[in-house]
């Protein structure tokens, strides 16, 4: 968008005696990106331009008014916004080749992880013989690895709670007297879907915010 279209929008919104987050609550995005649009730094999409007009009581000819026609600015727009969908496409696929080219910091984290629980397991199995009471940290493998994951994509569902349950179930099963620790230590399993259940919508919630910035 070339400064002159954003100093109108500016010049129109101010007429409408609208605020920059007043326009963005009308629009459903960011106050980010009405600023973005009004410094001439990003543009508006086709369907951002048309509520723009509606909004001005203006036409998108007055809107977008250059030398150039309407259509070709939105031309422009469109070809922009494709360009911007091509170039996240190919980040995409640089990284899923990086990727499989270059073990990742959880991969690698979960073959240290199944490394130490063998090393200890033999060692407590061959001084202690607790063959049988520490075969389940094996379970343990994919827990570590799966918390660097959810670090580094900022989403907390990454983390493997349905191993954790498992383990602390069978732990406390196995290891309470009496049996005592299979009932009602049941209800670990039910954490497994609440988690779930409250980080998703969560993580939800944030990408659309992010979507419309």
């Amino acid at each position: 968008m070339n400064i002159e279209i954003a100093n109108r929008l500016v010049e129109l919104r101010k007429k409408m005696g609208l605020s920059q987050e007043e326009l963005a609550d009308k629009l459903g995005i960011s106050r980010q990106a009405i600023s973005k649009w009004e410094r001439a730094e990003a543009s508006p999409d086709t369907d951002n331009l048309i509520c723009l007009a509606k909004i001005y009581g203006v036409s998108l000819d007055d809107l977008l008014k250059t030398d150039q026609p309407v259509e070709e600015v939105i031309r422009a727009v469109k070809e922009k916004e494709n360009e911007q969908q091509e170039e996240n496409v190919n980040i995409t696929i640089e990284r899923e080749i990086e990727t499989k080219d270059h073990p990742s910091l959880s991969q690698i984290l979960h073959s240290v992880t199944a490394l130490i629980i063998t090393v200890a397991y033999v060692i407590l199995g061959v001084t202690l013989g607790w063959w049988g009471r520490t075969w389940m940290f094996f379970i343990l493998v994919p827990f570590p690895g799966s918390i660097v994951e959810a670090i580094q994509t900022r989403r907390l569902s990454k983390v493997n709670i349905a191993v954790l349950a498992t383990f602390a179930y069978l732990f406390l099963g196995m290891n309470l007297p009496n049996g005592s620790g299979w009932h009602p230590y049941w209800v670990i399993f039910l954490a497994i879907p609440l988690f779930y259940s409250i980080v998703r919508p969560i993580e939800k919630y944030i990408e659309n915010k992010k979507r419309k910035e």
